[in-house]
């Protein structure tokens, strides 16, 4: 498929590829959608294996954060940026200084943050450049608030996601299968430690599940191939999208999908498929929006306190989720899609009012 057709499929406004010959920058910005607001997405650097692979990704991210923001009350639109580069070997300053060269240049069309490949260095020499980065809090011992609010957003999810299941908004005695412990994942294990919940975890980093184990001695570690298999009462990718395929689906044996990554469904049809089994699948881009209530309202910076109290919201917005797919008899992704492009159309007629005229010239 052609570039045009790729972003009518995805119904994007914008895709720009940004090249500076000295740094060896390669970036990607895909904006989806901006009726609620500025295309909000974080920037990922990944070594992708074809320039196809880097578009797509940064196509189908920003559609989901779109989603996220829609669903989630918030007014952001969706946006992602993507380099396609080494992480351990092509940062410098220059290269995120040229980028953040391009990012200034949208215009605040697109605001951006830390994601996977980047860090809070990184986002240093983008402000030299930018202003039109997300105004993200750090906790009080200087920490970033990142990957716990997006865990502590994922445990709520977990809650909503039992109790629709068991009747029971608990996940004491539960047995969930982590898959990626990374930031997101090492505090959702152990806030789901804390719950009383059984873990099994893998990561392709031993260090990352070393690390689990120190807090958590008696999570049980399984090879990555083998995670989609165990028996568990709830299965969280919390590290790559695209990671349940029909092939995966087939060997599961968990009665509950909820994680923190982005995209996890290969296709529709596989969300179909799970609706099919009987799977209850939380939505990624619901269920993931923790690290997005970091801002408040016209993205400004939330405090601590105000980030975790918005991420407590996942919980009703969930339930809210199943309970129309319940109704309409369709799976719980196709309910939250639903959700976000009503919302996204109620506001846009609002915001075709004019609200303020050009001043006559006297």
């Amino acid at each position: 498929m052609g570039i045009f057709d790729l972003m009518d499929e995805h119904g994007h406004e914008e895709l720009v590829f940004c090249y500076d010959q000295g740094t060896g920058l390669r970036a990607i910005v895909a904006v989806h959608d901006t009726t609620l607001g500025p295309a909000l997405g974080g920037t990922r650097m990944w070594d992708y294996d074809s320039e196809d692979a880097a578009v797509r990704d940064a196509l189908r991210l920003s559609r989901s954060m779109t989603f996220q923001g829609a669903v989630s009350d918030c007014d952001t639109g969706g946006g992602k940026g993507v380099l396609w580069g080494d992480p351990s070997a092509d940062k410098s300053e220059a290269y995120f200084r040229a980028f953040g060269r391009f990012i200034e240049g949208l215009g605040g069309r697109f605001v951006t943050y830390a994601d996977l490949g980047t860090d809070d260095r990184d986002l240093r020499h983008l402000r030299r450049e930018t202003g039109y980065i997300a105004p993200f809090v750090s906790s009080a011992r200087g920490e970033s608030l990142g990957g716990k609010a997006t865990a502590y957003g994922v445990l709520w999810g977990l809650r909503a996601c039992c109790k629709v299941k068991y009747g029971v908004s608990s996940v004491k005695g539960r047995k969930v299968a982590i898959q990626g412990v990374g930031e997101v994942g090492f505090n959702l294990a152990r806030y789901l430690h804390e719950e009383g919940a059984d873990l099994v975890i893998t990561d392709i980093v031993y260090d990352a599940m070393k690390r689990v184990q120190d807090v958590v001695p008696g999570a049980e570690i399984v090879r990555p191939e083998e995670i989609y298999e165990c028996e568990c009462d709830i299965f969280s990718p919390c590290a790559f999208g695209g990671v349940i395929t029909q092939e995966t689906a087939e060997k599961l044996k968990c009665e509950i999908i909820a994680g923190a990554a982005y995209d996890i469904l290969e296709s529709a049809k596989v969300g179909d498929y799970l609706h099919q089994k009987n799977i209850l699948y939380a939505p990624d881009f619901v269920i993931s929006a923790g690290e997005l209530f970091q801002t408040a309202d016209n993205l400004q910076a939330a405090t601590e306190e105000e980030t975790f109290a918005r991420t407590c919201e996942i919980f009703d917005v969930l339930v809210s989720v199943f309970e129309r797919a319940t109704r309409e008899g369709i799976p719980p992704f196709r309910a939250a899609r639903g959700m976000a492009e009503e919302r996204m159309e109620k506001v846009g007629g609002v915001r075709s009012i004019l609200a303020r005229a050009p001043k006559p010239e006297l």
